[in-house]
This record gives C-alpha cells, sequence and structure tokens, in this order.
C-alpha cells in the first residue's frame, strides 16, 4: 500500500539555461565520448536478444558506477543509449547521472535529454498510485526551471518496450512574448529490471526549435529525441 512506501526524495538534471528560457544557456557543456539482459521473453521478442547495429552519426553513453557517490551510487542503475553526434554531452551532471542536448548555434536549446534516479522503500512494480506521486515530485522540483510550467496529463506508457509512467507538460501559452522559445516536455519513471524499488527518470524537452515539432504529441517522436529513445536499454552493457 502507498502509505508503507515511504518515498525517497527524486532527482534529476536540470536543462541548463532553461531556467531562463529563451535565453543563451548559462554555460557551455564540455562535449566528451563515452565508450542486458532482456526483461523477460516479450522484450526479448521485441527488440531480439542482440544489440541493434549503432545508427551512424551517432555516439554511444553506458551509465557506469565508477566515481558515483550518495544516492547516485545508493540507487545506481545501469543504462544506455545512443545519441546524435552533434549533441553535446555532460557525463556528470550531478544530482543526475547524464545530460545530452540539442542546441543552436546561438546556443538556444532544440532539444534535451537526462536521466536521474528516484527510489522507494517498497516495490513500486505496478503501484501506479505511488509512481504518480514520485513524478508529481519530479513536476514540483523542476517547474520552477521553466517559466510557465504547465502540467497537461498523466498516465502509464512505455519506452522501447519498457513500461513506465510518465507526466506531461508545456510551457503555458499565455506566458509566451514575442522572442521567446516554446518548449514540451515529458518526465518518464522506468523500473529497474533488478529491484523494483529503484529506477531511472528520463526527462526530455523540446522547444519549438525542433524540426517537426509542434506540440507534446512530438516530443520524443519527432526531431532527433527518438534517437535516444529507440536506443534506450536498461541493464549492464552486453
Amino acid at each position: 500500500m502507498l502509505g508503507c512506501l515511504a518515498l525517497i526524495v527524486v532527482v534529476i538534471a536540470l536543462f541548463g539555461g532553461l531556467a531562463y528560457l529563451g535565453l543563451k544557456k548559462a554555460s557551455d557543456v564540455a562535449e566528451s565520448q563515452n565508450a542486458n539482459a532482456d526483461r523477460n521473453a516479450n522484450r526479448s521478442a521485441n527488440r531480439g536478444t542482440t544489440p541493434a547495429p549503432r545508427p551512424s552519426g551517432t555516439r554511444h553513453y553506458a551509465n557506469a558506477r565508477q566515481g558515483r557517490t550518495g544516492n547516485l551510487d545508493k540507487y545506481y542503475v545501469d543504462f544506455s543509449f545512443d545519441y546524435p553526434s552533434s549533441w553535446k554531452l555532460d557525463p556528470a551532471p550531478e544530482p543526475s547521472y547524464v545530460r545530452v542536448e540539442h542546441s543552436t548555434a546561438d546556443d538556444l536549446t532544440v532539444e534535451n535529454f537526462s536521466v536521474g534516479w528516484f527510489g522507494a522503500t517498497g516495490n513500486a512494480k505496478g503501484n501506479t498510485e505511488l509512481l504518480a506521486k514520485m513524478a508529481g515530485q519530479l513536476a514540483d522540483q523542476v517547474s520552477g526551471n521553466f517559466p510557465g510550467f504547465q502540467k497537461v496529463s498523466e498516465g502509464e506508457t512505455t519506452v522501447n518496450s519498457y513500461d513506465g509512467y510518465e507526466l506531461r507538460f508545456q510551457r503555458d501559452p499565455s506566458t509566451i512574448s514575442a522572442g521567446q522559445l516554446n518548449y514540451w516536455g515529458r518526465i518518464v519513471l522506468l523500473l529497474s529490471d533488478d529491484d523494483p524499488s529503484r529506477g531511472v527518470s528520463l526527462i526530455m524537452l523540446a522547444t519549438d526549435k525542433a524540426e517537426g515539432v509542434e506540440g507534446l504529441d512530438g516530443v520524443g517522436v519527432r526531431g532527433e529525441l527518438p534517437v535516444i529513445l529507440n536506443s534506450f536499454r536498461l541493464g549492464a552493457p552486453e
């Protein structure tokens, strides 16, 4: 029951200069290069037992426990993904594991993806009430960094055949002034295969600079975020 599950604070990486969306980022992120067992038979059938060839023009990120401290170590989860080589990688955006971003020549965010951790003191698998509460906590944390933050919807979802829970948000249209960026985002919680009391939070964001993205339905579907989502894997590298 939910009352028996004391929530652990959920944390993520914030989105660079999006604390004042529409202006330049607060700082440039240093770019670097980095470089599972299936959860069940259905997942094996969906994705296959052999990793798909890496798309051209991408780099690979695999989470590593070495050097992690605090909650990043305590609630550590293995995961990996590919991302477009033109994106900037911040491999240590504590208190999260990783952040990658596509930005314009004048440092305005186009699309952004980060992975953080979450944990509870009990089994969260199938407990949508608990996952909804944790997603709400995350939304509370990020809302102050996005002008006009507006929750739109939430519910069960899947990412690359992983079952999860997501909360969708956007910029309140009434808060957008001339020259400011519009944005849409998703917070997705995925449970670890090995331990249903912990998992990862995927935070993805797209602005109206992203090609083909005109609203929430385009986040992770159009633009370049699908490259990341389609390659995202939980578990240690094979």
